[in-house]
């Protein structure tokens, strides 16, 4: 009986621990950035962020998405990627260290930060 008693205590314990999942993927050798040469953006955005000039500028994709380039201070660190048009996003490329290589992933709710490499 005590047995019996400490696994269902056990599963209830399990059951109430809230797991966390943060989201993100990482490839080491980076995700491959979309291609936007000869596209023109539909939208650009400008804004001061956290001390940083903040760029977004959008462009509307061949295959009917579009994506989202961000930079601060001329520096791209992240890409929106949509590849239907409809909200939310698919998902972040993010390139975390400068290196110039966009080896965070994140899903479209996960929020993140302006890279500490844009501000230097």
């Amino acid at each position: 009986m005590k047995s019996q008693i400490s696994v269902i205590l056990l599963c209830l314990g399990i059951l109430i621990i809230p797991i966390t999942s943060t989201g993100e993927e990482i490839n080491k050798e980076g995700w491959p950035v979309p291609d936007l040469k000869g596209l023109i953006p539909y939208s650009i955005v400008i804004q001061r962020v956290d001390g940083a000039e903040k760029v977004v500028e959008r462009f509307h994709t061949p295959e009917g998405g579009h994506v989202a380039r961000i930079s601060g201070n001329g520096k791209i660190f992240a890409y929106a990627v949509d590849r239907d048009r409809d909200p939310p996003i698919d998902y972040l490329l993010l390139d975390p260290d400068g290196s110039g290589r966009f080896t965070k992933r994140l899903k479209p709710d996960e929020t993140y930060m302006t890279p500490e490499w844009v501000f230097r």
